[in-house]
């Protein structure tokens, strides 16, 4: 029994810088996981930043370009209104030109 109680005490002894060693280790373990998961977060949040940014400057752009259309079609609409203008006032120009000549 004696011996027992010796074998008891050795292992106890021993197996309490076991389990020190065994618990460091699975605390770094843990410490690394949280710091790649951390790393991973930072990746995947800076990755959103980026396409944030991309979008940002595609919603710019595509205002730009529709301004500059607006702006486009507002003078082409102002050049076909002179136009007719101009047609309208030439054609009753020439028809007074030709009711003067005919005799009309």
């Amino acid at each position: 029994m004696g011996d027992l109680i010796g074998l008891i005490a050795v292992l106890g002894g021993l197996s309490i810088p076991l389990l020190a060693v065994w618990t460091r280790h699975k605390r770094t373990m843990l410490e690394m996981q949280l710091m790649m998961r951390g790393q991973s977060n930072d990746n995947v949040t800076n990755a959103i930043e980026q396409l944030r940014a991309e979008v940002r400057n595609l919603r710019d752009t595509s205002t730009q370009y529709d301004l500059s259309f607006d702006s486009a079609m507002q003078r082409m609409e102002r050049r076909v209104d002179l136009l007719e203008r101009h047609a309208v006032s030439t054609r009753s120009a020439n028809t007074e030109t030709y009711e003067t000549r005919v005799g009309g």
